[in-house]
């Protein structure tokens, strides 16, 4: 069996202030991770998270993964996950296949429908139905990322001989799922994250991986057709909480060993690509050091 691959997430801003990151030190983050042998490298796609009467805000990140893609050279980096419902179908298939090019076939396409009510409100966006958008919007765009031209009248989504520029082979596209529905549309994709930041239980994971192989299953398709990954939410070694700082529901704090042992469950359950957080609030950075310190962990799965 090959190794389970082992990415991270880039941290786009600050746990204690929420202070956005820069995009350079993004990009450095990148390099970092690159250099120390993880596989992949990840950002959120949030406008803003509204917590209590403070938000979390960070750049945009097709924008940050371009200068990801400039600055580093063999590590895979994509979008955990790109909400659809900010871009419109054309303009998300172009900046994709942008990225595609500059990345060499490092590119992941991930998206999701989006979850966070504040930020459609503030730009406007409908929040009903963003199922089913995505479902209608997902078909076409693989059509673009392909060189194709077309047209659609559908719903949402309307498209009259639409085409975007193709210089490279089209990125995969992956899909962010834990319900029957989401996993339906996952399995149609090229791979599928259950990026709900479990820690060592793998239960939740487990059930949405069978909900997907009976997805696949009436789609046609072998679950080796479809690359499978988990985020873990972890911070070895521990932390000091702040006052008001946001943590996921289950963290994981044992030491490398430790996290080795929790991201080898994973793999027996299914996950062929395991993204760790290194803070309790995902995106966020806790310690810088936590990367390096990390690193041997990928020893410990080789």
């Amino acid at each position: 069996m090959n190794r389970v691959k082992v990415g991270v997430t880039l941290k786009m801003y600050d746990y204690r202030t929420y202070a956005p990151k820069p995009l350079a030190d993004i990009a450095r983050q990148a390099r970092e991770a690159e250099a120390l042998g993880f596989d992949s490298v990840w950002v959120m796609d949030h406008l803003f998270i509204q917590r209590g009467a403070r938000r979390v805000a960070a750049h945009e990140p097709m924008t940050c993964l371009a200068h990801v893609a400039a600055a580093t050279h063999r590590i895979t980096f994509g979008g955990l996950v790109l909400c659809h419902a900010f871009r419109h179908g054309g303009q998300l298939a172009r900046e994709a296949s942008a990225l595609a090019d500059a990345g060499g076939g490092r590119f992941v396409l991930g998206l999701g429908a989006g979850w966070h009510r504040p930020e459609f409100d503030a730009l406007g966006l409908p929040f009903d139905h963003r199922h089913a958008r995505l479902e209608e919007a997902l078909p076409p765009l693989r059509r673009l990322l392909r060189g194709e031209r077309v047209s659609i009248e559908g719903r949402w989504l309307q498209l009259a001989d639409a085409s975007v520029a193709v210089t490279s082979a089209p990125p995969p596209v992956w899909i962010a799922a834990d319900r029957p529905r989401m996993l339906a549309l996952a399995a149609q994709a090229d791979g599928w994250t259950h990026a709900n930041w479990g820690a060592a239980d793998t239960s939740a994971f487990r059930r949405a991986s069978a909900g997907l192989d009976r997805e696949l299953a009436k789609a046609g398709r072998d679950r080796s057709e479809i690359e499978t990954s988990a985020a873990i939410a972890c911070v070895p070694g521990g932390w000091r909480p702040v006052p008001g700082g946001f943590s996921e529901p289950e963290v994981e704090t044992g030491d490398v060993d430790r996290l080795a042992e929790v991201v080898n469950g994973y793999a027996e359950a299914g996950a062929q690509h395991v993204i760790l957080s290194l803070s309790p609030d995902p995106f966020a950075e806790l310690d810088p050091g936590l990367l390096e310190k990390t690193a041997p962990i990928l020893r410990l799965l080789g």
